[in-house]
């Protein structure tokens, strides 16, 4: 299978999950609509690396390379869950911290009190997309939430709470 055959399905796969037209994918990623959909559809005859791993980048998505015939060895599992390492980096600026609790409520209702919005339009705007896509990942394993309702849920809170990041548009 090629790489770019590889790219363009998870491409593919994160934006309906996400909830995104190829438009707005164009839009967050600097690319052209017709990139986009030749990234997609694998009729593009050429994308250069950069413009590859911005287009992943601005989906929580990357690039991996590993040795033809080595089995790859996967990182350790982290010590913190992907909540958790939100949590503490939507409270770097606050007082009190937000708590997994709290968060994973927002996420899992798409609503939250006004006592955490500063907490989560920090995390919306700020965090980067591939430790929003893990939170997104742990919650489809750990809650069997579909994985374009936790986009959804983020999507709505964004929105509520004026977001600026251009993927909550």
């Amino acid at each position: 299978m090629s790489t770019l055959h590889e790219i363009g399905n998870a491409v593919r796969m994160r934006r309906t999950e996400m909830g995104l037209t190829q438009q707005a994918l164009a839009r967050i990623s600097g690319l052209s609509r017709s990139t986009i959909n030749g990234v997609e559809t694998q009729s593009i005859a050429n994308l250069s690396i950069a413009k590859a791993e911005g287009l992943l980048e601005s989906i929580g998505l990357a690039m991996n390379v590993s040795s033809a015939g080595t089995p790859s060895r996967k990182k350790p599992p982290p010590s913190r869950s992907a909540l958790e390492r939100v949590a503490a980096t939507a409270s770097t600026s606050y007082g009190p911290m937000l708590t997994v609790k709290q968060l994973e409520a927002a996420l899992l209702t798409g609503s939250a009190p006004d006592d955490i919005g500063p907490y989560l339009h920090t995390l919306l705007d700020e965090a980067p997309m591939s430790l929003l896509a893990k939170v997104v990942e742990e919650l489809h394993v750990e809650k069997g939430m579909e994985r374009a309702q936790v986009w959804t849920q983020m999507r709505h809170l964004a929105r509520e709470l004026k977001c600026f990041r251009l993927v909550w548009r």
